[in-house]
């Protein structure tokens, strides 16, 4: 029989790590009867926060099941040396809170986590052969674009104004996607210089809805600027609940991948590797792209409305590397102080490495590590993939290439001259969905969303937890706890702060 999806990660072959695709797992012929009164099918943050705070009020009526080894989905930190327990982390999804972010400071208070607020370096940005440290330098490169008219700003943030808070943002539920909003609002030239200037490329290539992204932009927006990071990485969060859920009572099954889930009677019947479990209310935290793999008439139901068909999910490609020096610790803006100048990321349109990110907290200097590649936009994603199958040194290769093209003899940064070594491992992380938004001809907005995730199947004691079923979020995992808490809120009063 088929059941869930195949282990997140593969094997490493040597010092390469690489993912597996979806695929088949077996279920056991004779299943063990359970019966719980909450049954959580996956332990992401939105299902095991949803597990760790439900444990005081009901124990071991809990029950969570996770089809991998490890909690925590989208919350994964990787090791240099893998088998070893405590060697320290480096995010592949999931890797920092951000000011504003209140809900994650708070939890990480109430588990005892350390954070780190490193200082900010500056950022290195290469687009259409150019490369400077300022946005503004590539303002001429969009004849046509209109120009700010505003001083005291600058040119990215004026455009984005006038997409917020301009006369057509009214009537955003018109255009067909937010490209189409985004070209008649500031013109085509506008809608380039604002896709080259950013990190996140799929925001202006898949085909979003413009009034929920709109919506979603006016939230991230303020989350800014300030970055902290737990010591042992995000996962810190993972293993503070899951540890409290476990004191508390609750079950939790990993390993366990859920095949099937049925109604029976007053409640619902799931199937999962081992067990035939009984539960009178269902919460499933898994994303919409985990249904196709989900058997039974619930998931059926819930996949058939047009809420749930209005979701859209990003694919993302991470790429890790860890290094036998910090080849980039030099460089640096020539103008700026040591701290401030020092580059911590850079991005370019130039090649498919697209974003390099450079940790400047303590905890993940000390590795000697880099995340040499995010990348969402999707013909790259699909590159990195398919090479990352065929070939990890051609993965190297190509990173090599697009890390000297932007830091070599680039003509605005030192040093002038940078050689890179060979890495020491690599690890490449295919995320099928990293988040979500509304697609292009959404009939609900995000809070209607969020609102119909509480109840899918009216009438019915199911709910849908996770970051992709409350689009007003920010950042990895802001959504999934947020999803977390208006479950709480709304099922069990628990009355916790959402914001």
């Amino acid at each position: 029989m088929v059941s869930n999806l195949a282990r997140r990660m593969g094997p490493c072959l040597g010092l390469f790590c690489l993912t597996l695709l979806p695929g088949p797992q077996l279920v056991a012929k004779n299943l063990v009867p359970l019966t719980c009164e909450v049954a959580i099918v996956g332990g992401g943050a939105g299902g095991l926060h949803t597990a760790f705070r439900l444990g005081p009020q009901l124990g071991s009526k809990v029950c969570l099941f996770e089809k991998e080894e490890e909690l925590g989905g989208r919350i994964h930190d990787v090791a240099f040396d893998a088998s070893n327990p405590n060697a320290p982390r480096m995010g592949v999804g999931a890797r920092r809170i951000m000011e504003g972010q209140t809900v994650l400071f708070n939890l990480a208070a109430e588990l005892g986590l350390q954070l780190e607020t490193p200082p900010l370096g500056t950022d290195l940005i290469q687009v259409r052969g150019r490369t400077s440290f300022s946005k503004e330098d590539f303002v001429s490169l969009y004849p046509g674009m209109p120009l700010k008219d505003n001083p005291n700003t600058d040119q990215e943030t004026w455009l984005y104004d006038q997409l917020r808070f301009g006369p057509e943002r009214a009537k955003a539920t018109e255009y067909p996607d937010f490209r189409s909003y985004v070209s008649a609002v500031v013109g085509t030239a506008g809608l380039d210089y604002l896709h080259d200037m950013t990190r996140f490329r799929a925001d202006f290539e898949y085909p979003l809805d413009a009034r929920s992204y709109m919506d979603y932009l006016d939230e991230e927006w303020d989350v800014c600027c300030v970055a902290s990071y737990p010591v042992g990485g995000m996962s810190s969060f993972i293993r503070g609940m899951e540890e409290r859920a476990r004191a508390a009572g609750v079950r939790i099954f990993k390993g366990e991948a859920v095949a099937a889930v049925h109604s029976r009677g007053q409640g619902y019947q799931l199937k999962s590797a081992h067990y035939r479990v009984a539960a009178k209310q269902l919460v499933l935290a898994v994303p919409p792209s985990v249904f196709p793999y989900l058997k039974g008439d619930v998931p059926a139901r819930i996949a058939k409305q047009k809420a749930f068909q209005d979701i859209i999910g990003v694919k993302v490609a991470t790429i890790t590397q860890w290094w036998p020096t910090s080849w980039w610790k030099d460089i640096r803006h020539p103008d700026l102080s040591s701290a401030e100048g020092q580059v911590w990321r850079a991005w370019t349109t130039d090649s498919c490495v697209n974003f390099i990110e450079i940790p400047l907290n303590p905890d993940a200097v000390q590795q000697n590590v880099t995340r040499s590649v995010y990348d969402d936009d999707a013909r790259c994603v699909n590159h990195w993939e398919e090479l990352s199958q065929k070939s990890m040194d051609a993965v190297e290769a190509e990173i090599e290439e697009g890390l000297m093209k932007l830091f070599h003899r680039n003509g605005v940064s030192v040093p002038e001259t940078v050689s890179i070594p060979k890495p020491l491992k690599t690890y490449v992380q295919i995320w099928p969905a990293a988040w979500h938004y509304l697609r292009a001809g959404a009939t609900h907005s995000n809070a209607e969303i969020a609102a119909w995730s509480l109840q899918p199947l009216p009438g019915e004691a199911v709910a849908l937890v996770g970051e992709a079923y409350y689009p007003n979020r920010s950042g990895w995992s802001d959504g999934a706890y947020k999803s977390s808490l208006q479950l709480l809120n709304s099922w069990y009063q628990l009355g916790l702060p959402t914001r």
